[in-house]
């Protein structure tokens, strides 16, 4: 990405609806240009375009983490594969220290949350052990990367 492509791709960011044109004039390109800038960053996976669901109007209310430890002497599945079949699974990420896998779920209600972790997470091969954090409050919660313009 060039300083053009990150000013682009920091409007899209902050406002996913401004147009090529407004982007356009607050960085002194031609609208074509943006266009072209845009679908090739399209093209070659820089950037995607996804729309974000308001959790509280869906009414997934309950956030939370969860960390899993695998006993892969135990599992010979791949932990990683059978998450992404989880729709309540928002992320899962392999990690270093003490656990195996830290997940960002959403729920409906603890109920809900209980049913996952039970009957789906702790379901699976070679899970010993699982740790669940409720988020009381979210602070911060962006999916914008901090894309250096200055240069």
């Amino acid at each position: 990405m060039d300083i053009i492509d990150k000013k682009i791709a920091t409007h899209l960011q902050n406002n996913a609806q401004i147009t090529h044109r407004e982007i356009g004039v607050e960085i002194d390109l031609p609208t074509s240009t943006v266009n072209d800038r845009v679908r090739h960053l399209i093209k070659n996976g820089t950037i995607t375009q996804i729309i974000k669901v308001n959790p509280t109007k869906a009414k997934l209310v309950i956030l939370a983490y969860i960390s899993v430890l695998i006993d892969w002497s135990e599992s010979k599945e791949n932990f990683g594969l059978a998450v992404k079949n989880i729709p309540e699974v928002i992320e899962c990420h392999s990690v270093t220290g003490d656990w195996s896998y830290l997940l960002k779920v959403r729920a409906r209600d603890n109920t809900h949350l209980e049913d996952i972790i039970s009957n789906q997470i702790k379901a699976f091969p070679g899970v010993t052990r699982s740790e669940t954090i409720f988020v009381l409050d979210t602070v911060k919660e962006t999916a914008e990367l901090p894309l250096d313009i200055s240069n």
